[in-house]
């Protein structure tokens, strides 16, 4: 008799702290993804706007893909020197990882 393998559910994983990013994670990866609205004039859509989840990047581990997320936050705006940059990379990244340690520590 043969056994399937039954795949796992995949967990959503949404904060304020993370938008406009969230995270999902399955049995074998952590998936950084975010949603978009597709343009309702593009010639394709036939006239309809329509909201999917894009995903962006794949991690073995929760702390990478969290890392990539301060990245792409910090990505968004423009910046005039890279010490501007590396300040508001770092801030956000710092916020992630107290609010993930106040989590880890209260269990």
């Amino acid at each position: 008799m043969s056994e399937t393998k039954r795949r796992k559910s995949i967990q959503t994983i949404t904060d304020p702290l993370l938008e406009p990013f969230f995270i999902t994670k399955d049995e074998y990866s952590y998936t950084v993804k975010q949603n978009v609205t597709s343009d309702a004039t593009h010639f394709r859509s036939k006239g309809n706007a329509k909201t999917y989840e894009k995903s962006l990047y794949y991690f073995t581990h929760l702390g990478q893909a969290l890392n990539k997320i301060a990245e792409l936050q910090a990505g968004v705006d423009n910046y005039d020197s890279l010490k501007d940059f590396i300040e508001n990379y770092t801030k956000i990244s710092t916020n992630i990882k107290k609010y993930t340690d106040g989590i880890r520590s209260a269990i």
